[in-house]
């Protein structure tokens, strides 16, 4: 086994908890293309534990364990533990959809599961899983039926069993489809589950009614959790087949009153504006505008002109709903934003409620990658002074 040594700085992020290496900061640095497991000390040579080096992922080493060895029984605890937490924290009925894996947030640095019902998708952020698949799917099936096994590795996504890649779950007691080959993220976004039930809880709560706009809806994850307390539902995304997805997924609940629609967001609300259309909730759940702090201003300007146009789109008073996926955003620069969107739409907004990431998405403080989503819940109105 090879043997790397850190950088001061490297070390220092370890000795803190933190479990990723940059490939600058490995002494010797891994020359050509390297996938391996290696042994990391500081700069004296003391031991460290063993990691992850794949030099074709963007955090080349990520530190998996303090001791010397690495096998299929260690994999396998770390995967039951992983799997038990979600049987603590998870409901038991009405849940068949949720992450099973959160990466370094369980001790699993690299590699994350989602549960879609009796099919399971696996994104391998290092390769060095691959070998391990097998024992990763004997841990699976000891928990769980398991017909359809996806694995992304490398932005590719391949099925590994079953007869065809769909596969149908619940989130909430509400019935989605998913394709977990051709559908976006690892199949569907899992994160928002306790968010969509928390905005059905708003619009009961306020006695809000009327119609609902839901903003890169994706599968339609919020517009079903909105229908039944509203008369009419627009769900808006971009990516293609959207509004087939959004549409099966009403058709399994029995909602005829979400209309999905496949078109820019930005263009759709320019429309609407210029219409006149106002609806009296509106949800705004954009993709990430920042992958990387060094994005963090252009970010911030997306994020205003984007909530500027969905407050345009709102009533006079009622309830909006705004998201941010950017690690590198943090809520206190997202409220920042809303406090200037309210200030250029002459409106008032009051905090109801900040939410974030779905508890399956484990939070480790130790991992501050591991914590992204923010979900911010307002209620709007005119500004009275």
């Amino acid at each position: 086994m090879n043997q790397y040594r850190l950088e001061r700085r490297a070390t220092e992020r370890i000795a803190s908890g933190h479990l990723w290496v940059w490939r600058e900061e490995l002494r010797p640095a891994p020359s050509g293309e390297v996938c391996e497991t290696a042994l990391l000390s500081d700069e004296r040579g003391r031991s460290l534990g063993v990691a992850l080096i794949d030099t074709r992922s963007p955090v080349t080493a990520r530190l998996i364990t303090r001791r010397r060895f690495l096998d299929a029984g260690w994999l396998s605890t770390r995967l039951a533990a992983a799997i038990a937490w979600r049987q603590r924290v998870v409901p038991t009925t009405g849940q068949s959809a949720f992450r099973l894996v959160h990466a370094e947030a369980d001790s699993l640095p690299g590699l994350i599961i989602d549960r879609f019902g009796d099919g399971f998708a696996l994104q391998l952020n290092m390769r060095n899983y691959e070998p391990w698949i097998e024992t990763i799917t004997a841990e699976l099936e000891h928990h769980y039926p398991v017909r359809l096994l996806v694995a992304d590795s490398e932005g590719e996504r391949k099925r590994l069993t079953g007869e065809d890649s769909r596969t149908t779950y619940q989130l909430n007691h509400l019935w989605f489809e998913s394709d977990l080959v051709a559908g976006p993220k690892t199949g569907a976004f899992l994160d928002q589950r306790e968010n969509y039930a928390a905005l059905a809880g708003w619009l009961e709560r306020l006695g809000i009614q009327g119609r609902g706009l839901d903003l890169f809806s994706s599968s339609g994850g919020f517009a079903l959790h909105a229908a039944p307390r509203l008369d009419h539902v627009d769900a808006v995304d971009s990516a293609v087949g959207s509004a087939a997805r959004i549409h099966a997924n009403a058709r399994h609940n029995g909602f005829a009153n979400i209309r999905a629609i496949e078109v820019d967001v930005r263009q759709f609300l320019r429309s609407s504006n210029q219409a006149r259309r106002r609806y009296a909730c509106v949800i705004a759940d954009p993709p990430a505008f920042a992958k990387h702090r060094r994005q963090l201003q252009e970010a911030l300007r997306a994020y205003y002109e984007l909530n500027v146009k969905a407050l345009g789109a709102l009533d006079t008073e009622g309830l909006f709903v705004t998201c941010s996926c950017s690690q590198a955003v943090s809520s206190e620069e997202l409220v920042e934003v809303l406090r200037q969107a309210a200030q250029e739409t002459n409106r008032n907004l009051t905090l109801l409620e900040r939410r974030g990431q779905s508890i399956d998405h484990r939070e480790s403080v130790l991992i501050p990658e591991s914590s992204y989503l923010k979900c911010l819940y307002w209620l709007a109105g005119p500004r009275q002074i």
